[in-house]
């Protein structure tokens, strides 16, 4: 038999996020105008540092991608972050509270406009252990799903998802975010963030952009 102490326990800690997520101000990025690349950018720079992302060391752009803006660019900025990370944002009692651990970093990734989740991708390596890699991007669903801490219930898992992905949705209203944790290990790790993308009937390549990260 399933104890009431626990089950108001689990039920008092997916209150707990949905309301922390509800209620955190000051991260809706207001929209830009169509057409300026310039105020696009700006505002994917401010949702990130609002985020505690590190935007990385330069812009990027995809060409002949979007009507409209002159040749077509669409704008977009990676970023990353080292965990422990989001620290208070998911303040779950009982339960860690980081859904990027220490050693790992999240990437991430948004374009302006474009809600396509699939095809761009992290080359990473890490100066101190030699170690790199690969790794693809998810969709927001799956940023919903990574960050949830590991040991959450399976029955709140759902529940408390859909509240991660509403706020991200809230979060970040210029584009589609992509995001991937990934196991760097401790040290400084360069990455660089590149891929193709579809916008309606346009497929749109942004060129890489790079970053440097204290893991």
């Amino acid at each position: 038999m399933r104890s009431p102490t626990r089950s108001l326990a689990r039920g008092a800690a997916v209150a707990a996020l949905t309301l922390a997520l509800a209620g955190t101000p000051g991260l809706a990025a207001a929209a830009p105008a169509p057409g300026d690349p310039l105020a696009a950018y700006r505002s994917i720079v401010e949702t990130l540092g609002a985020l505690g992302v590190q935007p990385f060391l330069y812009p990027t752009a995809a060409p002949f991608c979007a009507d409209g803006a002159p040749l077509g660019l669409v704008p977009a900025v990676a970023g990353a972050v080292p965990g422990p990370w989001p620290g208070a944002l998911l303040p779950i009692p009982g339960l860690d509270q980081a859904a990027v651990r220490a050693g790992q970093v999240m990437f991430t990734f948004l374009p302006a406009g474009i809600t396509d989740g699939t095809g761009m991708q992290v080359l990473w390596f890490n100066t101190a252990t030699g170690r790199g890699g690969a790794a693809a991007m998810g969709s927001l669903g799956d940023v919903a799903a990574g960050l949830l801490p590991a040991g959450l219930p399976s029955e709140l898992r759902v529940i408390a998802e859909a509240a991660v992905r509403d706020f991200l949705t809230r979060a970040i209203p210029v584009g589609g975010v992509r995001a991937v944790p990934v196991d760097t290990g401790r040290g400084t790790v360069l990455a660089a963030v590149f891929g193709s993308v579809r916008n309606g009937d346009a497929t749109c390549f942004f060129l890489p952009t790079v970053g440097i990260i204290s893991a």
